[in-house]
C-alpha cells in the first residue's frame, strides 16, 4: 500500500524558532555524559588497574557520581562492575567504543614534502599495525573548506588509494614561517667616561655623532619592523579563520555520529598563537601597533576557543601530527640596519596553540620529527582508556560545560580528556552535521530512505523544485491504541551549492495516522514543500528522524536549476 503523507508545517529556516508541536509520548531521557580519559605516568606509559571509585569528575565546580565506568584495554571494553551493585551489568555496547577516525590533511598551511612525508608513514604504520575492521577511517583535505575524499570504512586498501592519490596533488602552503621575536633590544650607548677630559672633546662630538645615527637607525628599523609583524600578524588572523572555520566543519560532522571519535589532523602550522605586544615592539611602542596587535590577538583567542567547543560538543578529540617536524629557519640577513643589534630571536613556529588545542579536546600533540613514535603512541592513547559517565542534570539547554577528572591521590599522572561538553538533544545534534557536506556523508542511515525530485518549474530567474521521500512504513515505530496507529516524523532539508557551501537548512514535521483497520507495512512517500532556488548546480540532502526512536534515514540527490 502506498500512503501519500504532507509534512504538517510549511519549511522554515532553521535558524528561526521552529514551533514544535507537543511530543507523542513523555520519554523517559537518561542522559549520560561521556568523558574518556586517558591515564598515563610520568613515561607516558598508560596506567591501568585504576576502578570507579579512584576517579572524581568536576562540571562546572560541582562534584559528580561516576553512574557509568568501562575499561578499555587495546581497544576491548570490558564493563567494571560498582562494588555496592551486586547485580549484574549490562554488556558494552560495541559501537559506543569503536575507534572513528577522519584523517584530515591540511593543504593550506603544509607543504607538500612535509605533507607526504607524515602520509607515507601513515601508510606504513596502517600496514604494520591495523586489520582490517579495527578501525574505521575516513579522509578528507581542508583548504578553504573542507574536501571529503573517502566515507567511513575499514578497507585498508581504499584509504591506501586515497592517502596516494593525495600525495600525488599539490598543497597550497600559506604559512610556513614563524613569527619573527626579538628577545632583546640593547642600544648602543656612548661611553660616559668621554667629555671630561677637554682634549677628548672632538672624540666626544664622532661618538655623539654616531650615537645619534644609530639611535636614528634604530628607531627606523623598530618601525619597519613593527610594520612588517603587524601586516604579518593580520595575514596570521586572516589564514587562521579560514582554518578554523574548515576544521570546525570536520568537528561538527561527528556530531550526531557514535564510538570513540578522533581527528587525525595533519598540518604543518595552525596559525592560531598569541603573541605579546611587549615581545614585539622593542622601544618604539606606538599605540596604533598595540592595538592591532591585541585585537588580533583576541581574535586568535576567540578562534581557539570555538574550535575546542565544537570538537568537545561533538565528543571529537584533535590528535595533531605537526608535519613539519623540527624544521631550521630562515636565517636573517645581515646588513647596515642591524649589524649593531644582537643576535635575532626565536623565529620558530610557535606550535603551543595545537599543543593546548589537542589537549582540550582529549587527544594529543604528536610531533613530527618521529612519525613512526608519534602515530605509535596514537594508536597506544586511542585503545587505552576509562570510559566514565556521569548523569547530566542540565538536560540539552546548549550551553558549555567546564570537565575536570582527577585520579585520587596521584597528582603525577598525567590525564588526557575533554575539556567540557555541550547539552546538545539528537536534533541539534543533527542539524550540526547537516551544515557540512562531510557531515551528510558521515550521518548513520537507519531508516532506508529514497529521495524523488521532480523538474524544476521556472518562475522567471528562480525555480520551484518539488521533492517527495519514499520509505517502508515498517521501519518507523508506532503508537497504537483503539484509535489507530501514530508516529511523527521530523524532515530535514539542506541544500548546497556546487562549491559545497550550505544556503539553507530547514525543519519541518509530519504526522503520520493509521486508521485501525489499516496496516502500517508498505510503501509511504512524504510530500515536502517545494525549495525555491535560483539557477545552478546544487546537492539537496532530505533527512527524516523517527520521533520515537531517533532513527535516521539521510538521501541526496544533485540539481541542475
Amino acid at each position: 500500500m502506498i500512503r501519500l503523507i504532507a509534512v504538517s508545517a510549511a519549511l522554515l529556516l532553521a535558524s528561526a524558532q521552529v514551533p514544535a508541536p507537543p511530543p507523542l509520548v513523555e520519554k523517559i531521557t537518561v542522559n549520560v555524559v561521556n568523558v574518556d580519559v586517558a591515564v598515563m605516568d610520568r613515561r607516558g606509559h598508560p596506567v591501568r588497574g585504576l576502578d570507579r571509585q579512584d576517579f572524581e569528575i568536576i562540571e562546572d565546580d560541582q562534584a559528580q557520581e561516576v553512574s557509568n565506568f568501562f575499561v578499555v584495554d587495546d581497544a576491548a571494553p570490558r564493563l567494571e562492575a560498582r562494588r555496592d551493585a551486586p547485580a549484574a551489568a549490562a554488556a558494552p555496547d560495541d559501537e559506543r567504543f569503536r575507534r572513528k577516525v577522519l584523517v584530515l590533511v591540511d593543504n593550506l598551511n603544509t607543504s607538500s614534502r612535509s605533507r607526504n612525508e607524515a602520509l607515507g608513514r601513515l601508510e606504513v604504520f596502517i600496514n604494520s599495525h591495523f586489520d582490517d575492521g579495527r578501525y574505521d577511517w575516513s579522509v578528507a583535505t581542508v583548504d578553504s573548506r573542507v574536501h571529503l575524499l573517502m566515507a567511513m570504512t575499514s578497507d585498508k586498501n581504499a584509504l591506501h588509494a586515497i592517502l596516494t592519490e593525495i600525495s600525488h596533488s599539490a598543497s597550497r602552503p600559506q604559512w610556513n614561517r614563524g613569527m619573527p621575536r626579538d628577545e632583546t633590544l640593547v642600544a648602543p650607548q656612548p661611553d660616559s667616561k668621554k667629555g671630561a677630559d677637554p682634549s677628548t672633546r672632538g672624540e666626544n662630538n664622532m661618538a655623539l655623532l654616531d650615537a645619534a645615527v644609530n639611535r636614528s637607525i634604530q628607531g627606523f628599523t623598530e618601525q619597519v619592523e613593527n610594520f612588517d609583524d603587524e601586516m604579518h600578524l593580520n595575514e596570521e588572523t586572516m589564514i587562521a579563520q579560514t582554518s578554523v572555520e574548515a576544521i570546525a566543519q570536520a568537528a561538527q560532522a561527528f556530531g550526531s555520529t557514535e564510538g570513540r571519535k578522533m581527528i587525525l589532523l595533519v598540518t604543518g602550522n595552525l596559525p592560531l598563537a598569541s603573541v605579546s605586544p611587549a615581545g614585539m615592539v622593542g622601544r618604539n611602542m606606538n599605540g596604533n601597533h598595540l592595538s592591532d596587535v591585541t585585537r588580533n590577538n583576541s581574535a586568535l583567542a576567540t578562534m581557539r576557543d570555538v574550535l575546542v567547543r565544537e570538537a568537545n560538543a561533538s565528543n571529537t578529540s584533535f590528535y595533531i601530527v605537526s608535519a613539519e617536524g623540527l624544521e631550521v629557519q630562515e636565517q636573517r640577513t645581515v646588513n647596515k640596519a642591524n649589524w649593531d643589534r644582537p643576535t635575532f630571536g626565536s623565529a620558530a613556529i610557535d606550535r603551543s596553540a595545537m599543543f593546548w588545542l589537542a589537549n582540550e579536546t582529549g587527544g594529543a600533540f604528536l610531533p613530527g620529527n618521529r612519525f613512526d613514535d608519534s602515530f605509535a603512541d596514537f594508536d597506544r592513547r586511542a585503545a587505552n582508556y576509562y570510559a566514565l559517565g556521569f548523569m547530566n542534570h542540565h538536560g540539552a539547554d546548549s550551553h558549555y560545560h567546564h570537565l575536570t577528572v582527577r585520579v585520587k591521590g596521584h597528582p603525577e599522572y598525567k590525564l588526557q580528556y575533554r575539556d567540557g561538553y555541550a547539552g546538545a538533544s539528537t536534533d541539534m545534534q543533527l542539524q550540526r552535521s547537516l551544515r557540512t557536506t562531510l557531515g551528510v556523508s558521515m550521518q548513520p542511515n537507519t531508516l532506508p530512505l529514497t529521495l524523488v525530485v521532480a523538474p524544476p518549474q521556472y518562475r522567471g530567474l528562480t525555480a520551484i523544485v518539488p521533492i517527495t521521500a519514499a520509505m517502508n512504513m515498517e521501519s518507523l515505530q508506532y503508537i497504537t491504541d483503539t484509535s489507530g496507529s501514530r508516529t511523527r516524523v521530523h524532515v530535514y532539508i539542506s541544500v548546497f551549492d556546487e562549491e559545497g557551501r550550505n544556503i539553507k537548512l530547514a525543519k519541518a514535521f509530519a504526522d503520520i495516522a493509521v486508521k485501525p483497520n489499516e496496516s502500517t507495512t508498505g510503501r509511504m512517500t512524504i510530500t515536502i514543500p517545494p525549495v525555491m532556488l535560483s539557477k545552478g548546480t546544487y546537492r539537496i540532502v532530505v533527512a527524516i528522524r523517527d520521533e520515537l526512536t531517533d532513527h535516521v534515514g539521510v538521501t541526496t540527490q544533485k540539481v541542475q536549476v
